[in-house]
Protein backbone atom coordinates (compact mmCIF):
# COMPACT_ATOMS: atom_id res chain seq x y z
CA UNK A 1 0.00 0.00 0.00
CA UNK A 2 2.74 2.58 0.64
CA UNK A 3 4.10 1.47 -2.86
CA UNK A 4 0.80 2.49 -4.89
CA UNK A 5 0.41 5.75 -2.66
CA UNK A 6 4.30 6.83 -3.19
CA UNK A 7 3.13 6.03 -6.86
CA UNK A 8 0.33 7.93 -7.04
CA UNK A 9 2.05 10.81 -5.32
CA UNK A 10 5.21 10.56 -7.87
CA UNK A 11 2.61 10.88 -10.88
CA UNK A 12 0.74 13.80 -9.44
CA UNK A 13 3.82 15.60 -9.03
CA UNK A 14 5.36 15.13 -12.24
CA UNK A 15 1.71 16.24 -14.19
CA UNK A 16 2.22 19.17 -11.86
CA UNK A 17 6.19 19.85 -12.24
CA UNK A 18 6.11 18.76 -16.00
CA UNK A 19 3.33 20.76 -17.35
CA UNK A 20 4.38 23.91 -15.59
CA UNK A 21 7.92 23.31 -16.94
CA UNK A 22 6.36 22.92 -20.21
CA UNK A 23 4.57 26.19 -19.94
CA UNK A 24 7.23 27.94 -18.26
CA UNK A 25 10.05 27.10 -21.77
CA UNK A 26 10.50 29.27 -24.35
CA UNK A 27 9.45 28.52 -27.86
CA UNK A 28 12.00 26.85 -30.33
CA UNK A 29 11.22 29.51 -33.04
CA UNK A 30 9.73 32.93 -33.77
CA UNK A 31 6.10 31.97 -34.38
CA UNK A 32 4.09 34.22 -37.50
CA UNK A 33 0.63 34.95 -38.12
CA UNK A 34 -1.33 33.11 -40.51
CA UNK A 35 -2.57 35.02 -43.54
CA UNK A 36 -6.38 36.01 -42.68
CA UNK A 37 -7.73 36.22 -46.79
CA UNK A 38 -7.72 32.34 -46.87
CA UNK A 39 -8.38 31.48 -43.31
CA UNK A 40 -11.29 29.79 -44.56
CA UNK A 41 -12.42 27.26 -47.05
CA UNK A 42 -15.93 26.82 -46.14
CA UNK A 43 -17.15 30.20 -48.67
CA UNK A 44 -19.74 28.23 -50.68
CA UNK A 45 -22.10 25.71 -50.10
CA UNK A 46 -20.27 22.59 -51.23
CA UNK A 47 -22.44 19.50 -53.08
CA UNK A 48 -22.70 18.01 -49.55
CA UNK A 49 -24.70 20.87 -48.19
CA UNK A 50 -26.61 20.89 -51.03
CA UNK A 51 -27.75 17.40 -51.57
CA UNK A 52 -28.99 17.34 -47.90
CA UNK A 53 -30.90 20.49 -48.38
CA UNK A 54 -32.85 18.49 -51.11
CA UNK A 55 -33.03 15.31 -48.95
CA UNK A 56 -34.72 17.74 -46.11
CA UNK A 57 -37.12 19.44 -48.33
CA UNK A 58 -37.78 16.56 -50.32
CA UNK A 59 -38.45 14.60 -47.07
CA UNK A 60 -40.85 17.58 -45.77
CA UNK A 61 -42.63 17.43 -49.09
CA UNK A 62 -42.99 13.63 -49.15
CA UNK A 63 -45.01 13.83 -45.32
CA UNK A 64 -46.87 16.80 -46.16
CA UNK A 65 -48.31 15.37 -49.66
CA UNK A 66 -48.94 12.26 -48.15
CA UNK A 67 -51.34 13.39 -46.04
CA UNK A 68 -54.57 11.77 -46.94
CA UNK A 69 -56.94 13.51 -44.44
CA UNK A 70 -58.44 10.53 -43.81
CA UNK A 71 -58.99 11.30 -40.01
CA UNK A 72 -60.49 8.45 -38.23
CA UNK A 73 -63.15 9.52 -35.25
CA UNK A 74 -61.86 8.05 -32.00
CA UNK A 75 -65.00 9.24 -29.67
CA UNK A 76 -68.14 6.93 -29.75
Amino acid sequence: MVIHKSLLGLAAAGLVLGSTAAAAAPAAEARTASSVSEAEGLAGVGTFGLLLGILIVAGVLGIVLSDDDDDVAVSP
